[in-house]
């Protein structure tokens, strides 16, 4: 039996913190899809996507057959008036997972306007827009937030993402530096790292068992350059098919999940394909996207 267990996510139905006011589809259709995909979990997405009340949430998880990994919840690295605040509302996602019996919070930095247009625009080697002293501060709040996870019974891990503070690869390790890895684990994207200048298999080879977490996403090396090239924003890429089908890209998927064999990993793989509207940049809906992702893990052996 293989260690590495399969969940999907409701940004792949374009639910996502990055796009505000976009329209979203009824909460219990994504469950059913995810369910119907052939996944055993789904993450919360935006908090109040899914029921708030655990109850409601449990009941809706259990007559699916799904649980419930983590959640996804940015912070304001480089806002410290900000990051106070943005603790205590993440304290409300944190209680919910714990309530449910998740394992994890996939923590990331919020980015901000100047972050977001400069998505995948920075070269890999490069820390950019905030100086030690920030980087300090906000470790320092980082672990100590992780700390207070780590009481209510959550793994934290960090999810570097295109368009925020932590996105290259020299950010992904000035936060790990600075970071107790017992207390702070890594969620690798392979899409975002691809994203941010790096190689997610040189990732798994750098970071290894403080990789606790996986999110699955795939990039069309041909609109990422377009995008490096025109100066797209985050958002704008999302829109333009950047994230593509699951196998289909550059992140070489196939390639990851034999390192994640060899390196023993015991977790959770979070399919991923990232979208704004309700067809992908192939025409495809949702769920033939998760369900053509599932499929392709199926005939990797997952």
């Amino acid at each position: 039996m293989h260690s590495i267990r399969l969940a999907a996510a409701p940004v792949s139905w374009g639910v996502t913190e990055v796009a505000e006011g976009a329209p979203r589809v009824p909460w219990q259709q994504v469950m059913d899809e995810i369910a119907a995909a052939g996944y055993l979990a789904t993450e919360l997405g935006p908090y109040g996507y899914y029921p708030t009340d655990a109850a409601t949430l449990r009941t809706a998880l259990d007559a699916r057959g799904l649980i419930l990994t983590s959640a996804f919840v940015p912070l304001p690295l480089a806002d410290p008036a900000a990051f106070g605040p943005a603790t205590e509302e993440a304290w409300q996602v944190a209680r919910l997972l714990a309530d449910l019996g998740a394992a994890y919070i996939v923590l990331s930095d919020a980015g901000d306007a100047l972050r977001r247009a400069h998505a995948g625009q920075i070269a890999p080697d490069q820390v950019f827009g905030m100086d030690a002293a920030a980087w300090n501060r906000a470790a320092r709040r980082v672990e100590e937030f992780a700390r207070r996870l780590n009481d209510l019974g959550l793994q934290t891990v960090f999810h570097h993402h295109a368009g925020t503070y932590v996105e290259t690869p020299a950010e992904l390790r000035a936060l790990c530096e600075r970071t107790s890895a017992e207390l702070v684990g890594i969620c690798l994207d392979t899409g975002h790292y691809l994203y941010g200048g790096g190689e997610p298999r040189a990732a798994l080879a750098t970071y290894r068992d403080r990789v606790r977490y996986m999110h699955l996403k795939d990039v069309d090396a041909g609109r990422l350059e377009q995008a490096r090239t025109e100066g797209w924003d985050f958002v704008t890429g999302v829109e333009r098919g950047v994230f593509t089908a699951l196998g289909a890209g550059a992140a070489d998927i196939e390639g990851c999940l034999a390192d994640l064999r060899a390196l023993g990993y015991n977790g959770w793989a979070v399919v991923e394909q990232d979208i704004i509207g309700d067809h992908d940049a192939a025409g495809r809906t949702p769920f033939e996207g998760v369900s053509a992702a599932r499929s392709f893990l199926r005939s990797l052996g997952l």
